[in-house]
Protein backbone atom coordinates (compact mmCIF):
# COMPACT_ATOMS: atom_id res chain seq x y z
CA UNK A 1 0.00 0.00 0.00
CA UNK A 2 1.03 3.21 -0.55
CA UNK A 3 2.85 5.23 2.95
CA UNK A 4 0.47 8.12 4.22
CA UNK A 5 1.95 8.99 7.43
CA UNK A 6 4.24 7.54 10.15
CA UNK A 7 3.27 8.73 13.69
CA UNK A 8 5.38 9.04 16.88
CA UNK A 9 3.88 9.17 20.19
CA UNK A 10 5.90 9.26 23.31
CA UNK A 11 6.35 10.59 26.89
CA UNK A 12 9.52 13.66 27.38
CA UNK A 13 10.90 12.85 30.73
CA UNK A 14 12.74 16.13 32.29
CA UNK A 15 16.11 14.45 33.92
CA UNK A 16 16.42 18.09 35.00
CA UNK A 17 14.59 21.45 35.56
CA UNK A 18 12.85 22.86 32.17
CA UNK A 19 12.67 26.58 30.76
CA UNK A 20 11.31 27.40 27.79
CA UNK A 21 11.04 31.46 27.56
CA UNK A 22 7.65 32.81 27.27
CA UNK A 23 6.80 36.63 26.40
CA UNK A 24 4.18 37.13 29.32
CA UNK A 25 6.64 38.43 32.17
CA UNK A 26 5.18 38.97 35.65
CA UNK A 27 6.71 40.33 38.74
CA UNK A 28 7.50 36.91 40.24
CA UNK A 29 10.35 36.28 38.02
CA UNK A 30 12.46 37.82 35.16
CA UNK A 31 12.28 35.11 32.90
CA UNK A 32 8.59 33.30 32.84
CA UNK A 33 7.70 30.12 31.40
CA UNK A 34 5.94 29.79 27.55
CA UNK A 35 2.21 29.39 28.17
CA UNK A 36 -0.54 28.72 25.69
CA UNK A 37 -3.89 30.34 25.28
CA UNK A 38 -5.54 28.61 28.58
CA UNK A 39 -2.34 29.35 30.74
CA UNK A 40 -0.72 25.77 30.45
CA UNK A 41 2.99 25.41 30.51
CA UNK A 42 3.78 24.59 26.89
CA UNK A 43 6.31 23.10 24.28
CA UNK A 44 6.41 24.43 20.71
CA UNK A 45 6.46 22.13 18.28
CA UNK A 46 9.27 24.92 16.60
CA UNK A 47 11.08 23.77 20.04
CA UNK A 48 11.12 19.97 19.92
CA UNK A 49 11.92 20.65 15.80
CA UNK A 50 14.95 22.46 16.16
CA UNK A 51 16.45 20.29 19.04
CA UNK A 52 15.31 17.37 16.81
CA UNK A 53 17.04 18.22 13.99
CA UNK A 54 19.92 19.55 15.58
CA UNK A 55 20.47 16.36 17.01
CA UNK A 56 20.15 14.74 13.62
CA UNK A 57 22.35 16.39 11.78
CA UNK A 58 25.11 15.75 14.72
CA UNK A 59 24.68 12.24 14.24
CA UNK A 60 24.19 11.77 10.71
CA UNK A 61 25.87 14.92 8.95
CA UNK A 62 23.77 16.76 6.57
CA UNK A 63 20.55 16.12 6.36
CA UNK A 64 17.45 16.39 3.61
CA UNK A 65 16.04 19.32 2.05
CA UNK A 66 12.88 17.81 3.21
CA UNK A 67 13.56 18.20 6.18
CA UNK A 68 15.18 21.39 6.63
CA UNK A 69 13.57 23.39 4.50
CA UNK A 70 10.62 21.46 3.65
CA UNK A 71 11.55 20.46 0.08
CA UNK A 72 10.69 22.83 -2.86
CA UNK A 73 7.31 22.88 -4.58
CA UNK A 74 6.51 24.04 -8.19
CA UNK A 75 3.90 26.46 -8.18
CA UNK A 76 3.29 28.07 -11.55
CA UNK A 77 6.53 29.45 -12.62
CA UNK A 78 8.08 30.24 -8.55
CA UNK A 79 9.53 28.19 -6.06
CA UNK A 80 7.41 28.39 -2.78
CA UNK A 81 9.03 26.35 0.46
CA UNK A 82 6.36 23.32 1.57
CA UNK A 83 6.25 22.65 5.28
CA UNK A 84 9.10 20.16 6.60
CA UNK A 85 8.64 16.13 6.34
CA UNK A 86 9.22 15.74 9.87
CA UNK A 87 6.32 17.92 11.94
CA UNK A 88 5.95 18.38 15.73
CA UNK A 89 2.87 19.07 17.64
CA UNK A 90 2.94 21.56 20.75
CA UNK A 91 3.79 19.63 24.00
CA UNK A 92 1.92 19.94 26.60
CA UNK A 93 2.42 18.26 30.14
CA UNK A 94 0.86 14.62 31.31
CA UNK A 95 0.28 16.05 34.50
CA UNK A 96 -1.39 19.70 33.98
CA UNK A 97 -1.51 20.57 37.55
CA UNK A 98 2.39 20.38 37.48
CA UNK A 99 4.08 22.98 40.28
CA UNK A 100 6.54 25.23 38.62
CA UNK A 101 9.30 26.46 40.37
CA UNK A 102 11.82 29.41 40.88
CA UNK A 103 15.70 29.51 39.81
CA UNK A 104 17.92 32.19 40.57
CA UNK A 105 21.49 32.98 38.90
CA UNK A 106 23.97 35.67 39.11
CA UNK A 107 26.83 36.30 37.09
CA UNK A 108 30.69 36.18 38.72
CA UNK A 109 33.23 38.25 38.96
CA UNK A 110 35.85 36.57 37.78
CA UNK A 111 38.47 38.67 39.03
CA UNK A 112 36.86 38.06 43.24
CA UNK A 113 35.03 35.21 42.51
CA UNK A 114 32.25 36.98 43.90
CA UNK A 115 28.38 37.61 42.03
CA UNK A 116 28.90 41.15 40.04
CA UNK A 117 26.82 44.13 40.63
CA UNK A 118 23.43 44.14 38.92
CA UNK A 119 23.56 40.75 37.54
CA UNK A 120 20.87 38.59 39.69
CA UNK A 121 17.91 37.66 37.84
CA UNK A 122 15.91 34.14 38.33
CA UNK A 123 13.93 32.22 35.82
CA UNK A 124 10.78 30.14 36.27
CA UNK A 125 11.21 26.51 35.59
CA UNK A 126 9.09 23.13 35.75
CA UNK A 127 11.39 20.54 37.79
CA UNK A 128 12.98 17.26 37.54
CA UNK A 129 10.68 14.38 36.65
CA UNK A 130 8.21 16.77 34.86
CA UNK A 131 6.75 14.83 31.87
CA UNK A 132 5.53 16.15 28.68
CA UNK A 133 3.28 14.40 25.38
CA UNK A 134 5.50 14.00 22.15
CA UNK A 135 4.66 13.59 19.28
CA UNK A 136 5.60 13.42 15.65
CA UNK A 137 4.54 13.24 12.39
CA UNK A 138 6.71 11.95 9.21
CA UNK A 139 5.14 12.74 6.12
CA UNK A 140 6.26 11.27 2.62
CA UNK A 141 7.41 13.55 0.45
CA UNK A 142 8.39 14.00 -3.57
CA UNK A 143 11.90 15.49 -2.26
CA UNK A 144 12.94 12.11 0.48
CA UNK A 145 12.68 8.82 0.34
CA UNK A 146 10.10 7.85 3.02
CA UNK A 147 12.71 4.83 4.63
CA UNK A 148 15.82 8.17 4.68
CA UNK A 149 13.12 9.77 6.61
CA UNK A 150 12.43 7.32 9.15
CA UNK A 151 15.90 6.25 9.60
CA UNK A 152 17.08 9.16 10.12
CA UNK A 153 14.01 9.59 12.76
CA UNK A 154 14.78 6.42 14.53
CA UNK A 155 18.54 7.67 14.52
CA UNK A 156 17.76 10.84 16.75
CA UNK A 157 14.88 9.06 18.94
CA UNK A 158 17.36 6.29 19.84
CA UNK A 159 19.77 8.91 21.02
CA UNK A 160 16.69 10.78 22.75
CA UNK A 161 16.20 7.25 25.31
CA UNK A 162 19.39 8.30 26.80
CA UNK A 163 19.11 10.07 30.29
CA UNK A 164 19.80 13.55 29.90
CA UNK A 165 20.31 13.05 25.63
CA UNK A 166 17.37 15.50 24.74
CA UNK A 167 18.29 19.42 25.57
CA UNK A 168 15.58 21.73 25.20
CA UNK A 169 15.35 25.05 25.90
CA UNK A 170 16.51 28.11 27.56
CA UNK A 171 19.98 27.46 29.74
CA UNK A 172 20.81 23.77 28.31
CA UNK A 173 24.48 24.52 28.75
CA UNK A 174 23.86 25.08 32.71
CA UNK A 175 22.33 21.90 33.03
CA UNK A 176 17.67 22.92 32.77
CA UNK A 177 16.13 21.03 29.64
CA UNK A 178 18.01 17.79 29.51
CA UNK A 179 15.59 15.24 29.04
CA UNK A 180 14.69 11.54 27.46
CA UNK A 181 12.10 10.16 25.72
CA UNK A 182 9.95 6.72 27.03
CA UNK A 183 7.12 4.93 26.10
CA UNK A 184 7.91 5.45 22.15
CA UNK A 185 4.57 3.81 20.24
CA UNK A 186 5.54 4.46 16.33
CA UNK A 187 2.24 3.58 13.86
CA UNK A 188 2.58 3.55 9.93
CA UNK A 189 -0.56 4.85 8.08
CA UNK A 190 -0.73 3.49 4.73
CA UNK A 191 -3.38 5.37 1.86
CA UNK A 192 -5.96 2.94 3.90
CA UNK A 193 -6.12 5.13 6.81
CA UNK A 194 -6.45 8.20 5.64
CA UNK A 195 -9.75 9.09 7.52
CA UNK A 196 -8.39 8.16 10.61
CA UNK A 197 -5.74 11.29 10.29
CA UNK A 198 -5.86 13.98 11.10
CA UNK A 199 -9.01 13.98 12.71
CA UNK A 200 -11.06 17.39 13.43
CA UNK A 201 -13.27 15.64 15.88
CA UNK A 202 -10.99 14.59 18.56
CA UNK A 203 -8.48 17.04 19.03
CA UNK A 204 -8.02 16.20 22.40
CA UNK A 205 -7.23 12.79 22.46
CA UNK A 206 -4.45 11.52 24.62
CA UNK A 207 -1.36 9.40 23.19
CA UNK A 208 -3.20 6.02 24.28
CA UNK A 209 -6.57 6.79 23.05
CA UNK A 210 -4.87 7.42 20.02
CA UNK A 211 -2.57 4.43 19.89
CA UNK A 212 -6.08 2.00 20.82
CA UNK A 213 -7.90 4.09 18.55
CA UNK A 214 -5.52 2.93 15.44
CA UNK A 215 -5.04 -0.87 16.78
CA UNK A 216 -8.92 -1.22 16.70
CA UNK A 217 -8.96 -0.11 13.22
CA UNK A 218 -5.69 -2.52 12.24
CA UNK A 219 -2.91 0.13 11.81
CA UNK A 220 0.92 -1.56 12.10
CA UNK A 221 2.19 -0.57 15.42
CA UNK A 222 5.92 -0.71 15.95
CA UNK A 223 8.39 0.13 18.98
CA UNK A 224 11.17 2.02 18.18
CA UNK A 225 13.79 -1.25 17.99
CA UNK A 226 11.43 -2.93 15.34
CA UNK A 227 11.29 0.77 13.60
CA UNK A 228 15.30 0.57 13.46
CA UNK A 229 15.79 -2.91 12.29
CA UNK A 230 13.47 -2.03 9.19
CA UNK A 231 15.81 0.40 8.11
CA UNK A 232 19.76 0.61 7.48
CA UNK A 233 21.60 2.76 10.10
CA UNK A 234 22.55 6.12 8.61
CA UNK A 235 26.29 7.07 8.64
CA UNK A 236 27.87 8.91 11.44
CA UNK A 237 29.13 12.18 10.94
CA UNK A 238 31.50 11.40 13.63
CA UNK A 239 31.15 13.85 15.90
CA UNK A 240 32.13 13.30 19.63
CA UNK A 241 31.32 14.08 23.52
CA UNK A 242 34.05 13.57 26.56
CA UNK A 243 31.96 12.93 29.34
CA UNK A 244 33.07 14.28 32.80
CA UNK A 245 31.92 13.06 36.14
CA UNK A 246 32.16 13.67 39.70
CA UNK A 247 31.30 14.24 43.20
CA UNK A 248 31.19 17.41 45.80
CA UNK A 249 32.11 16.58 49.48
CA UNK A 250 30.68 18.72 51.86
CA UNK A 251 31.42 17.90 55.77
CA UNK A 252 33.23 17.28 58.32
CA UNK A 253 37.29 15.57 56.51
CA UNK A 254 37.62 12.49 57.23
CA UNK A 255 40.87 12.13 55.52
CA UNK A 256 44.33 12.20 57.41
CA UNK A 257 44.91 16.19 55.77
CA UNK A 258 41.92 16.48 57.10
CA UNK A 259 41.83 15.66 61.19
CA UNK A 260 41.05 18.40 63.37
CA UNK A 261 39.83 20.58 60.39
CA UNK A 262 36.56 21.21 61.09
CA UNK A 263 33.72 21.39 58.62
CA UNK A 264 33.60 22.28 54.88
CA UNK A 265 30.04 24.34 54.38
CA UNK A 266 28.77 25.04 51.11
CA UNK A 267 26.54 28.89 51.20
CA UNK A 268 24.58 29.02 47.59
CA UNK A 269 22.22 31.63 47.86
CA UNK A 270 18.76 30.90 47.19
CA UNK A 271 15.97 32.69 45.88
CA UNK A 272 13.95 35.57 48.32
CA UNK A 273 10.93 32.96 47.76
CA UNK A 274 13.31 30.46 49.56
CA UNK A 275 13.35 32.47 52.95
CA UNK A 276 9.18 31.68 52.90
CA UNK A 277 9.58 28.07 52.32
CA UNK A 278 11.91 27.77 54.85
CA UNK A 279 10.93 26.58 57.67
CA UNK A 280 10.74 23.05 55.95
CA UNK A 281 14.70 23.08 56.48
CA UNK A 282 13.64 22.88 60.05
CA UNK A 283 14.82 19.12 60.66
CA UNK A 284 17.48 18.84 58.72
CA UNK A 285 19.28 21.97 60.95
CA UNK A 286 22.04 21.07 63.35
CA UNK A 287 20.96 22.24 66.82
CA UNK A 288 23.19 24.13 68.80
CA UNK A 289 24.72 22.38 71.59
CA UNK A 290 23.61 23.95 75.00
CA UNK A 291 21.33 26.39 73.48
CA UNK A 292 17.56 26.11 73.44
CA UNK A 293 16.60 25.78 69.45
CA UNK A 294 12.99 25.70 68.45
CA UNK A 295 11.27 26.19 65.16
CA UNK A 296 9.69 29.13 66.59
CA UNK A 297 12.84 30.57 66.82
CA UNK A 298 14.09 29.42 63.09
CA UNK A 299 13.85 32.51 60.82
CA UNK A 300 16.82 32.89 58.59
CA UNK A 301 17.78 36.03 56.08
CA UNK A 302 19.63 34.22 54.30
CA UNK A 303 18.23 30.71 53.07
CA UNK A 304 20.21 27.86 50.55
CA UNK A 305 19.32 27.41 46.80
CA UNK A 306 16.53 24.78 46.86
CA UNK A 307 14.17 23.04 44.38
CA UNK A 308 11.69 20.66 44.85
CA UNK A 309 12.37 17.03 44.63
CA UNK A 310 9.82 14.01 43.09
CA UNK A 311 8.31 13.98 46.38
CA UNK A 312 7.53 17.86 45.80
CA UNK A 313 10.00 18.22 49.39
CA UNK A 314 12.54 20.53 48.91
CA UNK A 315 16.19 19.22 48.18
CA UNK A 316 19.07 21.56 47.69
CA UNK A 317 21.28 21.46 44.49
CA UNK A 318 23.96 23.21 42.91
CA UNK A 319 23.28 24.77 39.80
CA UNK A 320 25.02 24.08 36.73
CA UNK A 321 25.59 27.76 36.07
CA UNK A 322 27.86 27.63 39.55
CA UNK A 323 29.70 25.32 38.60
CA UNK A 324 30.40 26.07 34.99
CA UNK A 325 30.57 30.34 35.98
CA UNK A 326 33.99 29.25 38.59
CA UNK A 327 35.49 26.92 36.30
CA UNK A 328 35.36 29.96 33.84
CA UNK A 329 36.38 32.42 36.21
CA UNK A 330 39.93 30.04 37.74
CA UNK A 331 40.84 29.52 33.51
CA UNK A 332 40.47 33.22 33.19
CA UNK A 333 42.31 34.16 35.60
CA UNK A 334 44.94 31.27 34.46
CA UNK A 335 45.20 32.21 31.30
CA UNK A 336 45.64 36.40 31.27
CA UNK A 337 48.41 35.03 33.85
CA UNK A 338 50.04 33.05 31.28
CA UNK A 339 49.01 34.36 27.85
CA UNK A 340 47.05 31.59 27.09
CA UNK A 341 44.50 31.46 24.28
CA UNK A 342 41.79 32.89 25.42
CA UNK A 343 39.74 31.97 22.10
CA UNK A 344 40.04 28.30 23.73
CA UNK A 345 38.28 29.75 26.17
CA UNK A 346 35.53 31.17 24.60
CA UNK A 347 34.83 27.93 22.13
CA UNK A 348 34.92 26.02 25.41
CA UNK A 349 32.24 28.66 27.61
CA UNK A 350 30.79 30.45 24.61
CA UNK A 351 30.81 34.25 24.32
CA UNK A 352 28.35 37.11 23.35
CA UNK A 353 28.41 35.87 19.71
CA UNK A 354 27.82 32.03 20.04
CA UNK A 355 27.20 29.63 22.42
CA UNK A 356 29.94 27.56 24.05
CA UNK A 357 29.95 23.62 23.44
CA UNK A 358 30.40 22.53 27.21
CA UNK A 359 27.56 21.66 28.87
CA UNK A 360 27.23 21.27 32.46
CA UNK A 361 24.08 19.20 34.65
CA UNK A 362 23.27 20.42 38.05
CA UNK A 363 24.74 18.58 40.69
CA UNK A 364 22.31 16.72 42.80
CA UNK A 365 22.51 14.99 45.69
CA UNK A 366 23.90 11.27 46.22
CA UNK A 367 21.74 10.06 49.10
CA UNK A 368 19.37 11.80 51.64
CA UNK A 369 21.74 12.15 53.88
CA UNK A 370 22.50 16.19 54.68
CA UNK A 371 22.55 18.63 57.59
CA UNK A 372 22.17 22.32 57.22
CA UNK A 373 24.00 24.83 60.04
CA UNK A 374 22.54 28.32 60.81
CA UNK A 375 25.10 30.84 61.63
CA UNK A 376 24.81 34.02 63.06
CA UNK A 377 27.00 37.08 62.19
CA UNK A 378 27.77 40.91 63.05
CA UNK A 379 29.64 43.32 61.28
CA UNK A 380 32.77 44.81 63.61
CA UNK A 381 33.46 48.44 63.84
CA UNK A 382 37.39 49.21 63.18
CA UNK A 383 37.23 52.18 65.46
CA UNK A 384 36.48 50.34 68.58
CA UNK A 385 36.56 47.23 68.00
CA UNK A 386 32.96 45.76 68.69
CA UNK A 387 29.93 45.03 66.96
CA UNK A 388 28.64 47.63 64.32
CA UNK A 389 25.26 49.08 65.07
CA UNK A 390 22.18 47.35 63.66
CA UNK A 391 24.79 45.04 61.19
CA UNK A 392 23.93 41.56 62.51
CA UNK A 393 22.94 39.03 59.87
CA UNK A 394 22.52 35.62 59.58
CA UNK A 395 23.59 32.67 57.24
CA UNK A 396 22.17 29.25 56.57
CA UNK A 397 24.68 26.39 54.59
CA UNK A 398 25.01 23.05 53.97
CA UNK A 399 27.25 21.60 56.45
CA UNK A 400 26.99 18.09 54.96
CA UNK A 401 26.02 16.53 52.18
CA UNK A 402 27.26 14.82 48.66
CA UNK A 403 26.54 16.18 44.85
CA UNK A 404 27.08 14.26 41.85
CA UNK A 405 28.54 16.36 39.23
CA UNK A 406 28.96 16.47 35.13
CA UNK A 407 29.62 17.49 32.54
CA UNK A 408 30.48 17.04 28.40
CA UNK A 409 32.02 19.01 26.04
CA UNK A 410 30.77 18.04 22.03
CA UNK A 411 32.99 18.64 19.24
CA UNK A 412 33.28 17.32 15.50
CA UNK A 413 36.35 14.90 15.85
CA UNK A 414 38.01 12.70 18.80
CA UNK A 415 41.00 15.14 18.43
CA UNK A 416 39.18 18.50 18.89
CA UNK A 417 37.65 16.79 21.58
CA UNK A 418 40.31 16.38 23.58
CA UNK A 419 42.01 19.59 22.40
CA UNK A 420 38.93 21.58 24.17
CA UNK A 421 38.69 19.15 26.94
CA UNK A 422 42.59 19.57 27.84
CA UNK A 423 42.03 23.10 30.01
CA UNK A 424 39.20 21.31 31.92
CA UNK A 425 40.64 18.28 32.56
CA UNK A 426 43.68 20.48 33.47
CA UNK A 427 42.00 22.32 36.50
CA UNK A 428 39.70 19.12 37.78
CA UNK A 429 42.66 17.49 38.06
CA UNK A 430 44.10 19.82 40.22
CA UNK A 431 41.22 21.01 42.35
CA UNK A 432 42.33 18.88 45.17
CA UNK A 433 41.22 19.89 48.83
CA UNK A 434 39.09 23.34 48.79
CA UNK A 435 41.47 24.79 46.00
CA UNK A 436 38.75 26.00 44.06
CA UNK A 437 35.61 27.79 46.45
CA UNK A 438 32.14 27.14 45.19
CA UNK A 439 29.17 29.28 45.97
CA UNK A 440 28.73 32.52 48.62
CA UNK A 441 31.19 33.44 51.45
CA UNK A 442 34.37 31.91 49.97
CA UNK A 443 35.85 34.97 52.02
CA UNK A 444 34.40 33.48 55.47
CA UNK A 445 35.13 29.96 54.80
CA UNK A 446 32.32 29.10 53.20
CA UNK A 447 32.57 27.05 49.45
CA UNK A 448 35.77 25.61 50.20
CA UNK A 449 34.74 21.85 49.67
CA UNK A 450 36.55 18.74 48.15
CA UNK A 451 36.29 18.14 44.69
CA UNK A 452 36.82 14.39 42.97
CA UNK A 453 37.13 13.81 39.46
CA UNK A 454 35.86 10.70 39.14
CA UNK A 455 35.93 9.86 34.71
CA UNK A 456 36.42 11.19 31.94
CA UNK A 457 34.93 9.05 28.95
CA UNK A 458 35.29 10.08 25.19
CA UNK A 459 32.66 8.25 23.08
CA UNK A 460 30.67 8.81 19.93
CA UNK A 461 27.85 11.07 20.14
CA UNK A 462 24.69 9.51 20.57
CA UNK A 463 26.27 6.16 21.90
CA UNK A 464 23.26 4.49 23.00
CA UNK A 465 24.91 2.38 25.24
CA UNK A 466 25.58 5.27 27.66
CA UNK A 467 23.53 7.53 29.35
CA UNK A 468 24.16 10.51 31.56
CA UNK A 469 21.40 11.44 33.92
CA UNK A 470 21.81 15.11 35.88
Amino acid sequence: MTPYRTLVFARLVQDSPLNVGGNHPHHLVNSPLARDGQGRPVLRGSTLAGCFIATARALAGALPAAITTGGVAATHSQNTLTPSAWRFAHAHLVEPEQQTAFFQHVSINARTHAAKDDHLFSLEALPTGSAWHFELEIVPTADADLAQLEALAAAALTAWTQPGAARLGRGSRHGYGWCHLEDITILRLDARHIRLWPDAFAPERSAAEWIAHFKNNHVPVLDLPALCALHPKPPHAGRVEVHFEGNLCVGERQDAFGQGYGLDTLSIGGHARMQQQAQAFFPRVIAPQGIAFSEANFDPAFSITAMPGPDGALMPYVPGASLRGVWRAQLERHYRATGGDMALLNTLFGDTERAGCLRVADATLVDDNWKLIWQQHVAIDELTGGAYESAKFDRLSLAHATFHWQACIEADSEQAAENLAAPLRKLLNALGDGHLPLGGGIWRGHGHIRWTLDSIETRPLGDASQGAKP
